[in-house]
C-alpha cells in the first residue's frame, strides 16, 4: 500500500487529478475514450462482419481497420496508465480490474488471431463472401471478451451499486444489440434476395 499510495503521490497523478485545467483530468480521459472507441469499436465492427453482418463489405477491405485500432490501443495504454496511478490503492486492490485487464489481454489475442485467419497477416488476401467457422469462432470470442472488459471497467470505475446497474445495463443493451442486428441483417438480406426474384422474372426486351 505504501508503494501504491507512492504512485498516486507522485508528481504526474497529483496534477492530473487535483489540478482545474481542462488538459488534466478531463483531456486524459477524453484520449481514453476516444482510444476505446477505435480498439473496441472497429475490432467490433470486424467481428461482425465476420458472422456474417453487413455482407456487402469484403473481409479483405477489414485490414485497412487494423492500424486504427492499434493507435486506438496505445492511446488507452498511455491514457490508461495515467488513470490508474491517479487512484491506484483503489483500481489495484480491485478483483474487477484485473478481470479487465485479462479480458483486454485475450480479446488481444484473439483480434490477432482474427486478423491471421480470416484477413490475412497484410490484409491483402481476395474478397470471400464468408468466413471460416474457425474465423466466425474466433469473433463471436472477440466480442465476449470485449463485452467483458468494457461491463468490468465499468464496475471499476464507479462504486459497488452504481457499478452493478452500469454493467447490468451494458450487459442488456449489447444483447439487445446483437438481436436488433442480427433481426435487420435477415430483413436486408430477405429484401435482397426478393428484389432478385421479382427481377428475374421480368422479360429481357432483347
Amino acid at each position: 500500500m505504501d508503494f501504491l499510495a507512492a504512485i498516486e503521490e507522485s508528481g504526474l497523478a497529483t496534477w492530473v487529478r487535483e489540478s482545474p485545467s481542462i488538459f488534466a483530468y478531463a483531456t486524459v480521459l477524453a484520449i481514453h475514450t476516444f482510444g476505446l472507441a477505435l480498439i473496441v469499436g472497429l475490432s467490433g465492427a470486424v467481428g461482425l462482419r465476420t458472422l456474417g453482418f453487413a455482407p456487402g463489405v469484403s473481409l479483405s477491405a477489414l485490414g485497412r481497420f487494423f492500424p486504427l485500432m492499434w493507435v486506438g490501443f496505445w492511446l488507452n495504454f498511455a491514457s490508461g496508465l495515467v488513470l490508474v496511478a491517479i487512484d491506484a490503492r483503489v483500481f489495484l486492490t480491485m478483483p474487477t480490474f484485473y478481470i479487465k485487464m485479462l479480458a483486454i489481454a485475450l480479446a488481444l489475442t484473439t483480434l490477432r488471431l482474427l486478423r491471421k485467419e480470416v484477413v490475412g497477416p497484410e490484409g491483402t488476401d481476395d474478397a470471400t463472401a464468408t468466413a471460416s467457422a474457425k474465423g466466425k469462432l474466433l469473433a463471436g470470442a472477440l466480442l465476449l471478451f470485449w463485452l467483458t472488459a468494457v461491463t468490468s471497467g465499468r464496475v471499476t470505475a464507479y462504486d459497488a451499486y452504481i457499478g452493478r446497474q452500469t454493467a447490468g445495463a451494458v450487459l442488456v443493451l449489447g444483447v439487445l444489440l446483437l438481436l436488433g442486428g442480427q433481426i435487420g441483417a435477415r430483413v436486408l438480406r430477405g429484401g435482397t434476395g426478393n428484389e432478385r426474384s421479382t427481377m428475374s422474372t421480368i422479360p429481357s426486351r432483347r
